[in-house]
């Protein structure tokens, strides 16, 4: 008896990793539960993708609701990736608390909701793989962006946390960070919202300025190919491939910019930790008493 396909639920299917992972998945022979707020905009050009209506910044009863209906359009789910988001512009002092708000629901709050409305499925069947899909952004800050990086830092937590939780229920979880993909995340109106000038304070003219240049001159050219990318993530979750025969890692850098700049995090926080080591370890009590 041929084993049955795989059935990936994804979410923000209308276009970037979504869209891109759920076209290899489909090619590859898995059924693509391609979720997304406007089923309509997502591409059916393959038999084997889905278009499913999930919001995840509803309300966590809404999503149990809508994730019951998605699991029966195959009677089961074993991959959920995490993938919807969006970049919130602005100093932080300039940002409103509705926007801080909105920033960390769609990243945080939405995503981390959607694991506990499906978590239930999963654990009945014993089995599952999470991807959550964060950002190198995670691990450094950036002027007039800090409310986005914050969001993925925290994401980036608590999907380290929540691997721990769920292993002993046969569920797995991998943390996948990208660098800069050529996707519709920086393009202005789409998912890169800045705050308005109305609310933009003339102390910060310059930072703002700096920062609205850059990613108008880095929309397009960024380093990362998302269909390149797509696919290695699914060798990556699916241990085929470029990552044949190798376990699922629980951290995944995604291209050479997300594991040199994650690389240069790490090599300044180990500075940092040396620097102030002996003036640390002052306020410890004396060994052994």
């Amino acid at each position: 008896m041929a084993p049955r396909s795989r059935v990936w639920l994804i979410t923000g299917c209308s276009s970037g990793f979504g869209l891109e992972l759920a076209k290899v998945a489909a090619a590859r022979g898995d059924k693509v539960l391609a979720a997304s707020r406007n089923p309509a905009k997502v591409d059916l050009s393959h038999k084997n993708i889905t278009a499913v209506q999930l919001d995840h910044n509803k309300p966590l009863p809404d999503l149990k609701k809508a994730v019951a209906e998605i699991v029966k359009v195959h009677g089961v789910i074993d991959i959920v990736v995490n993938n919807a988001a969006y970049v919130q512009t602005g100093t932080l002092e300039e940002a409103t608390p509705e926007e801080t708000y909105k920033q960390f629901e769609a990243n945080f709050f939405g995503p981390l909701n959607l694991y506990r409305a499906v978590l239930p499925q999963l654990r009945e069947q014993k089995s599952g793989t999470l991807v959550t899909i964060g950002s190198m952004a995670a691990w450094y800050p950036m002027n007039s962006c800090n409310l986005y990086n914050a969001s993925k830092a925290a994401l980036r937590w608590a999907g380290i946390g929540l691997a721990e939780e769920i292993k002993d229920f046969g569920i797995k979880h991998t943390l996948i960070e990208p660098g800069f993909f050529r996707t519709s995340l920086l393009k202005p109106g789409a998912n890169l919202s800045g705050t308005p000038a109305s609310t933009r304070m003339k102390e910060y003219d310059e930072i703002n300025a700096k920062a609205d240049q850059a990613f108008k001159d880095f929309n397009g050219i960024q380093l990362g190919n998302p269909i390149k990318g797509a696919e290695v993530i699914y060798d990556v979750v699916t241990s085929t491939g470029v990552a044949e025969g190798r376990e699922l890692p629980g951290f995944f850098a995604l291209g050479s910019d997300a594991t040199a700049e994650i690389g240069k995090a790490l090599d300044k926080t180990r500075e940092d930790l040396e620097e102030w080591r002996e003036i640390s370890k002052i306020s410890d009590f004396p060994e052994g008493k």
